[in-house]
C-alpha cells in the first residue's frame, strides 16, 4: 500500500517554506513510509525531497475562483485517482502536534473529513456533523465524480457554495469523519477569549490532539513573526504562543 500526503499551494498567500515546515514535521511525526506531493503552480524553494505536480486542470476552461478555496476541487481530479492510492491531505496552514499515523487508515471508499460546525466547536458529537476539507483521508479513485460535477457547470457551484467544502461535502457518496479530539481549532479552542489575553498566551494543544487547524485569520506564520499584535478587536494579540514558536524554530528553512 502507497501512503502519501499531498498539500496544495497556489498564488502567494504560503510560501514554500511553509509547505517545508509541514513536510518535515510530517515526517517527523509519523512512523509510516509516506511520499510527500505539493500540487502546485510554483515549485521553486520546496525542499529536495518534496515531489511537485502541477495543478491538474484538463476538463476546466479557466482556473478555478480562489476566493473560497476553490482550486482543491482540483485534488478530485482523475489525474490524482491514476496516481494515488491512500492520501491524506493537509491544509498548508495546519499544525502537526502528534503521531499522524491514525490519518493513514484506509478510508475505503468514504472520503474522512473533519467535521467543522458546532460539533467541532463545541466539541459535542450530539450535533449533526459538516463535513470541512482541512484535512481528510481518501483514496482518490472513489472520489473523481465530485471534479466531474464541478467541471460541468463551475458557474453553478459557486452560486450554490460559498467555500469549496461545502460543495465537496454535497457531492461525496460516502462520508465518515475523524474523531473529535485528533484536531484543535486554534481560535475556537487555543485563542484566548478577549480580556483575557491580555494576560495570558493562547492554550497548549491537548495532549490527544495530533493537530491544529489554523482557518482563515491568524495564520501560524502570522502569529510567530508578528512583533506587534497578531490578533483582530476586540483580542489584543500581545502574547505569542512558546509551543508555536518552538514548533517554528525546529521545522522552518535554515
Amino acid at each position: 500500500m502507497k501512503y502519501s500526503i499531498l498539500t496544495i499551494k497556489w498564488g502567494s498567500e504560503f510560501s514554500s517554506e511553509h509547505v517545508n515546515i509541514l513536510f518535515r514535521a510530517a515526517k517527523d511525526m509519523s512512523s509510516l513510509d509516506f511520499q510527500f506531493i505539493c500540487v502546485t503552480d510554483d515549485p521553486k524553494g520546496l525542499d529536495e525531497n518534496i515531489i511537485s505536480m502541477q495543478i491538474p486542470m484538463s476538463g476546466l476552461d479557466a482556473f478555478p475562483k480562489t476566493e473560497g478555496a476553490w482550486p482543491k476541487l482540483c485534488l478530485f481530479h482523475p489525474e490524482i485517482a491514476e496516481t494515488f492510492d491512500i492520501v491524506v491531505f493537509l491544509d498548508i496552514d495546519t499544525v502537526l502536534t502528534g503521531n499522524i499515523d491514525p490519518f493513514f487508515e484506509d478510508p475505503g471508499q468514504s472520503l474522512r473529513m473533519l467535521s467543522c460546525g458546532p460539533r467541532w466547536r463545541q466539541f459535542d458529537p450530539s450535533f449533526e456533523p459538516m463535513g470541512a476539507t482541512g484535512m481528510f483521508t481518501y483514496r482518490p479513485s472513489f472520489h473523481t465524480n465530485i471534479f466531474d460535477a464541478f467541471r460541468k457547470d463551475p458557474e453553478l457551484a459557486y452560486r450554490n457554495h460559498v467555500v469549496e467544502q461545502g460543495f465537496v461535502a454535497a457531492h461525496a457518496r460516502e462520508k465518515d469523519y475523524y474523531p473529535l479530539e485528533w484536531i484543535q481549532s486554534f481560535k475556537y479552542h487555543l485563542r484566548r477569549q478577549y480580556v483575557m489575553d491580555i494576560f495570558v498566551p493562547p492554550l497548549k494543544p491537548a495532549p490527544e490532539t495530533l493537530m491544529v487547524a489554523f482557518h482563515g485569520f491568524p495564520r501560524p506564520n502570522f502569529i510567530v513573526e508578528k512583533s506587534s499584535r497578531w490578533a483582530r478587536f476586540p483580542r489584543c494579540g500581545l502574547h505569542r504562543p512558546k509551543w508555536l514558536i518552538d514548533y517554528w524554530d525546529k521545522y522552518k528553512d535554515i
